[in-house]
C-alpha cells in the first residue's frame, strides 16, 4: 500500500514538474512572432559578446504597421551555443536599447510607413513596409548616417566598461550606390 502510494506521488511530481517546464518554456519564448511580423527590421550588437538586440516589426495582412507600437526591441543570444534563443529586454537593458517614441506614419493596402527613434541613436528611423516578390512582408529602415539617406542595417556599440560606451557606429547601405555606409558617434 505504501508503496503504491509512494509510486503515484512520484508520478504526480513527475507531471507536476514536467508541467512546471513546459508553462516556463512557453513563458521563456518572446517574443511571439505573427505570420506578418518582420523578425528583425535591423539590430545592435556590442563589443562584448555576440548576443544582440534585434528590432521586430509587428505588421497585418497589409504589411502595415499593426498600431502605434509596432516596433518590439528583444534579446537575441547566441551565447553560449546551442541553440539561438530569444527573450525579452530587461528593465536596465530598455535603458540602452528601448525605444523612445514611434508610430503609424501611413497605412494603405500595399504597406505602410513608420516613424521610431531610439533612446540612444537620438535619430529618426523611417521604416517602409510592403509585400516582398514572395508575398511575405518585408520592412526596410533608412536613416541619415554619414549625411547620406540610408538603410540603416545595423548598429555597432563598442563598450568601454560595464557601464559605459567608447563609440557607436552606424552601418548601413547608400540608396543611391549600393555601396556600404558607415558613421561613428563618439560617446
Amino acid at each position: 500500500m505504501q508503496q503504491r502510494e509512494l509510486r503515484r506521488s512520484g508520478a504526480a511530481f513527475g507531471v507536476g514538474v514536467a508541467a512546471l517546464l513546459v508553462a516556463a518554456a512557453a513563458h521563456a519564448v518572446f517574443p511571439v512572432f505573427g505570420p506578418n511580423d518582420v523578425k528583425t527590421v535591423f539590430f545592435i550588437n556590442k563589443s562584448d559578446d555576440l548576443n544582440r538586440v534585434d528590432y521586430l516589426m509587428r505588421l497585418d495582412a497589409t504589411c502595415s504597421a499593426r498600431d502605434d507600437e509596432a516596433i518590439v526591441p528583444y534579446w537575441h543570444e547566441f551565447e553560449p551555443p546551442p541553440p539561438e534563443r530569444t527573450k525579452e529586454l530587461s528593465m536596465f537593458a530598455k535603458v540602452g536599447y528601448g525605444v523612445s517614441s514611434q508610430k503609424l506614419v501611413k497605412k494603405g493596402p500595399d504597406g505602410g510607413d513608420y516613424l521610431v527613434r531610439l533612446k540612444q541613436v537620438g535619430r529618426p528611423i523611417g521604416i517602409a513596409t510592403k509585400k516582398g516578390n514572395d508575398g511575405r512582408c518585408v520592412a526596410t529602415a533608412r536613416m541619415t548616417i554619414g549625411g547620406v539617406t540610408a538603410e540603416l542595417l545595423s548598429v555597432f556599440v563598442k563598450l568601454g566598461g560595464p557601464l559605459s560606451v567608447d563609440y557607436i557606429e552606424i552601418k548601413g547601405r547608400d540608396f543611391r550606390t549600393g555601396k556600404p555606409i558607415v558613421e561613428r558617434l563618439k560617446r
